[in-house]
């Protein structure tokens, strides 16, 4: 009873609002004062009782067969969304799966598109550098042939400027060998015209101390006592002018050994002022003091 109180609750609910509707019915039809129709209805109620309870006992058996059948129907259909999800499950990881391959059959048809790209670039890329070292080579062997062409003129040039410089040493070695022999005998010519120049200046040098010894030869007055022989050494410091030179002083730097004969060739030295010299510009200056011996003549 009570087992099916727990699995029919709604059942027994309804079971006992029933009775109580009964009761409630039964109770407004009953004559309280007559025993005869108590005791008629007491039975009626007990029947009615019966009734109902056989009623209640095949409601609740078909509701709890319901019941089970919603529970079947509940398991059916619980385990039809369990399969149901098993399937959405497995279409899932089916489509998941063909998603996988299809990705991985995409990422090799990729992987395969750029092997070959690679390799395309690969191939390129050697194909440039085969290019470039031909291009390289080219130029190299270009440049190679521009350079030995560089080379042979630089040593054409090279020996041009060789023979050129041997010729401007050969030149320069002739013209100072001609100039040596230029400037020796320009030399020899110097030294041959200063030799005679020097003829000609000494020959005027001695012409014009003779000339002034002879000058102040003919103004000494002779002494007494002067002997033949007897000479002395006089120097003169002259004034040159134009062709003559004034006497500002004499003096004899080696005496005759008589001081009446050295003071007669003083005085005869300033009565013979002027004196003559020579007009060469090379003894002008040499005639400004001049010494001679004064040696007059018996």
């Amino acid at each position: 009873m009570f087992k099916i109180l727990r699995e029919n609750p709604r059942a027994f609910a309804l079971a006992v609002a029933i009775h109580l509707l009964l009761v409630i019915a039964l109770s407004f039809s009953v004559d309280w004062h007559s025993d005869h129709k108590v005791a008629a209805s007491q039975v009626k109620v007990i029947q009615a009782v019966m009734i109902d309870e056989s009623k209640i006992k095949a409601e609740e058996e078909r509701k709890r067969k319901l019941e089970q059948e919603k529970q079947r129907q509940a398991e059916q259909e619980k385990k039809r969304k369990e399969d149901e999800k098993r399937k959405q499950a497995q279409k899932k990881k089916q489509e998941a799966e063909k998603k996988q391959e299809a990705e991985k059959k995409r990422k090799l048809e990729a992987e395969k598109k750029r092997k070959v790209a690679a390799e395309k670039k690969r191939k390129q890329a050697e194909a440039e550098k085969k290019r470039q070292q031909e291009e390289l080579k080219q130029k190299q062997e270009v440049e190679k042939k521009r350079l030995a062409e560089l080379e042979e003129k630089r040593k054409i040039e090279a020996e041009r400027l060789r023979q050129l410089e041997e010729k401007r040493k050969a030149d320069e070695q002739r013209r100072a060998e001609e100039e040596q022999i230029r400037q020796q005998q320009m030399a020899e010519e110097a030294a041959a015209m200063a030799a005679a120049r020097a003829i000609v200046l000494q020959s005027e040098r001695d012409k014009y101390i003779t000339m002034i010894a002879m000058r102040v030869a003919s103004k000494w007055l002779k002494p007494s006592g002067w002997h033949p022989g007897t000479e002395c050494t006089v120097t003169v410091r002259l004034v040159p002018g134009a062709g003559t030179a004034q006497v500002i002083d004499a003096r004899l730097v080696k005496s005759c050994g008589n001081p009446l004969f050295d003071r007669s060739v003083e005085n005869a030295v300033y009565s013979a002022s002027p004196l003559p010299i020579p007009t060469a510009p090379e003894l002008i200056n040499e005639f400004r003091e001049i010494s001679f011996i004064f040696k007059p003549e018996e």
